[in-house]
């Protein structure tokens, strides 16, 4: 005998089938006695609320399961999720992404000081460095950075650990140059850049924008540099050279991948002159106090205000007839790029010449030689401020 409604095999006897709970032809002959239609009519009921113990039970264990599998595992439980979205990525645009987010926006958090910008900066990246392949001897190379330049975060991860290596050569030797220019920058990061560029400076990111308090002007900025992953996550690239991408004259002579890192430094080197000539440390903790001195630096700098100075005072130190735009090219292309206005860009003319000072030491270039010379008075007239 079997039951209407889903086909289980009953017993003659039954008043309702164990399987769903429904009637069955002798259940429905008791619907006349009181008491034997309590218990038929609990039937489904019943069965229905030993399902939802089941479940209820099943989704616990799960729960139980899934939480001792995240504290043996931690975040790499998820790492398959993470390997699909690079695939996925790559599929698409033809590359190794960086799964580290480095434009990242908070509006909702309250800030009162530069160490509260230092922690949120820190803290954004380390949540997400679990995306990445670890590597013991990367982070190592991290820490030590962070430790030993004042960086608020490094993250390197993904890059093959032998440009790692490269890399942080790089970092050590223009602090070593530039040795009071280690407390402005806080972040060194591979990202996806939207442009081409090797690499980037970033003078100003803002990372925190508090609203509706009475702290409406504190916000938290990062000043960094940022490792385009199409070049350095992809181990493709490193088997050419720059100049097979960018041309042979463009970057000063010599140029490597990772030396386009010193390029982007000495736009960090201007900015740094430039902050210290207005006696300001940083730029992380933006209050309504010293919101316009920071907005007036920002601006400087896109003009190229002190790079400008900088530039023109070398170029009348060095006595000959060379024309300013031959002072700048006999550095290199790049160095003699020209505006919609026609006018040099003297940043680049700077950016340029650290480029050659770290490639070449004191066998740079005479026009660069002036550069540097006028950069380290401007440095050892602020060492102490």
């Amino acid at each position: 005998m079997k039951c209407i409604h889903c086909s289980y095999e009953i017993e003659d006897n039954d008043n309702f089938c164990p399987q769903c709970g429904h009637f069955t032809a002798k259940g429905y002959s008791f619907l006349e006695d009181s008491n034997n239609r309590k218990i038929i009519e609990n039937g489904a009921s019943n069965k229905q609320r030993e399902r939802l113990s089941l479940l209820v039970s099943l989704f616990t264990i799960f729960v139980i399961l899934l939480s001792i599998m995240v504290l043996i595992q931690g975040t790499s439980l998820f790492k398959p999720i993470v390997y699909l979205k690079k695939q996925i990525y790559y599929t698409i645009n033809g590359y190794n992404p960086s799964m580290i987010i480095s434009d990242n926006k908070y509006n909702d958090i309250n800030v009162y000081s530069y160490n509260d910008g230092i922690y949120l900066i820190k803290k954004d990246f380390n949540e997400q460095k679990w995306q990445c392949n670890r590597d013991y001897n990367i982070s190592k190379i991290e820490n030590e950075l962070e430790t030993n330049y004042n960086i608020a975060s490094v993250v390197l991860c993904d890059i093959p650990y032998d440009e790692v290596l490269k890399i942080k050569e790089v970092v050590d030797k223009m602090y070593q140059l530039f040795p009071n220019a280690n407390k402005y920058l806080t972040n060194i990061t591979v990202s996806n850049i939207d442009n081409k560029s090797i690499a980037y400076f970033q003078p100003k990111y803002q990372f925190v924008n508090v609203k509706n308090n009475i702290y409406d002007y504190n916000k938290i900025n990062k000043t960094q540099i940022l490792l385009n992953s199409y070049y350095f996550l992809n181990n493709n690239n490193f088997g050419k050279k720059v100049t097979d991408i960018v041309g042979e004259d463009w970057y000063v002579k010599d140029v490597t991948w990772e030396s386009t890192i010193a390029h982007e430094f000495g736009h960090f080197i201007s900015f740094s002159i430039l902050l210290n000539k207005y006696n300001i440390n940083n730029i992380v903790f933006e209050s309504k106090d010293n919101h316009e001195l920071i907005n007036k630096i920002i601006d400087d700098f896109n003009k190229g205000v002190l790079s400008k100075e900088i530039v023109l005072e070398a170029y009348n130190n060095k006595s000959n007839d060379m024309e300013l735009i031959d002072f700048a090219k006999s550095i290199s292309n790049y160095a003699s790029s020209l505006n919609g206005n026609g006018d040099l860009i003297y940043d680049e003319v700077i950016a340029e010449a650290i480029h050659d000072y770290y490639l070449h030491g004191m066998n740079m270039r005479d026009s660069s030689k002036e550069i540097i010379n006028c950069i380290s008075k401007r440095l050892e007239k602020w060492k102490n401020v």
